[in-house]
């Protein structure tokens, strides 16, 4: 039950591409029995696969009763994005990709993907002169029963376009799972989901799983549906009976649809017989409906842009941590150290840090106080 650590990249790594690495998971000259599988990728330069699939590591050498324990793929510590585009490891695909595929496809358990940029745009560029319409239209999907998948620390922006017969998102759950079955979702940063056709527009959606899921600590900005029966939604959950979904600390603003007003939805809870713990979370002035605001004890609604205060909003240059004077900051639940929780989209340690959690994928950092000043007589 070892860890093997494999590299990812195109300077002397061991692998070129994730998708390389991942055809080894199965691969008994490289892995035992209950061992642990880590893709350290590095920012050696831009990753242009439109779809990375996860499924091996349930049959090591051809033996079904032989697995790995966990697969995780991850960033080098020093090739981590700091939150804005452009700045770690980025997977920009570019070829036309399939529809409601996913750019990273996930079809096992136990599976960690971390601290990687996805851009889904084909330029990078979200105006109306450069509209992306290939099929790619899905940055993440789990389609297996998915039991004990995190997702965390990623930054998935930028589909601007009509890919086609289904919705733009930045992660969709397409499998149910078990109602005993686990996933986590938290301290990401999804935004610019823009839908240029006749269709919704989604950040989140976990709709169709039926066991517990955990979104936590996530910032979505900038979900744009176009058509007057269209929505755009920052978080979907909890349509099957059995669902429990527990959602703290997240960040929703700038919906945006055409239409009924009712069509703008931060938050939606599908089925009244699932359960949903909510607390501390934000939705902005955007959505009307209050069926659609932020949900649970201690939330904040109707919170305009100034108040939110990000860094910066502008097109193409987005910079969605917040600043000293957000009411986001020390407005967020504690939410311990389970699955890393704790760890911001800067890889800041909420916890042993000791503060007081703020809304959002960001945990601002106070400014340290000036020193204090004094005067010297000399005689």
């Amino acid at each position: 039950m070892a860890t093997v650590t494999k590299t990812i990249g195109t300077s002397s790594r061991d692998y070129s591409d994730i998708n390389a690495w991942e055809a080894d998971l199965n691969d008994e000259a490289e892995y035992s029995d209950g061992d642990t599988a880590i893709g350290e990728i590095y920012a050696d330069s831009t990753f242009t696969d439109v779809a990375n699939l996860i499924e091996n590591g349930s049959d090591i050498g051809g033996s079904a009763s032989q697995e790995l324990a966990l697969i995780k793929l991850t960033v080098h510590t020093d090739s981590r994005h700091d939150g804005t585009a452009g700045s770690g490891a980025r997977l920009h695909s570019t070829a036309n990709g399939t529809h409601s595929y996913g750019i990273i496809r996930i079809n096992v358990d136990n599976v960690i993907v971390e601290w990687l940029e996805i851009d889904m745009d084909s330029d990078g560029d979200i105006t109306t002169e450069d509209a992306d319409t290939r099929d790619v239209n899905k940055a993440i999907t789990l389609t297996g029963t998915n039991d004990n998948c995190i997702i965390r620390n990623m930054l998935i922006h930028g589909k601007y376009g009509n890919p086609g017969a289904d919705a733009p998102m930045g992660l969709h759950v397409l499998a149910a799972g078990a109602s005993s079955d686990t996933l986590t979702i938290q301290n990401n940063i999804i935004y610019n989901i823009i839908e240029t056709g006749n269709d919704s527009a989604q950040g989140i959606n976990t709709n169709k799983w039926a066991g517990t899921a955990n979104l936590y600590n996530n910032t979505v900005y900038n979900i744009d549906a176009q058509g007057s029966s269209r929505q755009a939604w920052g978080l979907v959950y909890g349509n099957v009976a059995s669902a429990v979904v527990n959602v703290k600390n997240n960040l929703v603003a700038k919906m945006v649809a055409d239409g009924s007003a009712s069509n703008e939805r931060a938050y939606q809870k599908f089925s009244g017989s699932s359960t949903v713990n909510a607390s501390n979370n934000l939705s902005d002035d955007t959505v009307t409906t209050s069926a659609y605001k932020a949900p649970g004890s201690n939330s904040l609604q109707d919170k305009t842009l100034a108040e939110i205060s990000f860094v910066s909003t502008t097109a193409n240059s987005e910079d969605l941590h917040i600043d000293e004077d957000s009411d986001c900051v020390d407005a967020g639940v504690d939410l311990g150290t389970t699955n890393g929780v704790e760890i911001d989209i800067n890889g800041r340690n909420r916890d042993s840090s000791g503060d007081t959690w703020d809304i959002g994928a960001h945990e601002l950092v106070p400014e340290a106080p000036a020193g204090a000043s004094f005067l010297l007589f000399l005689d």
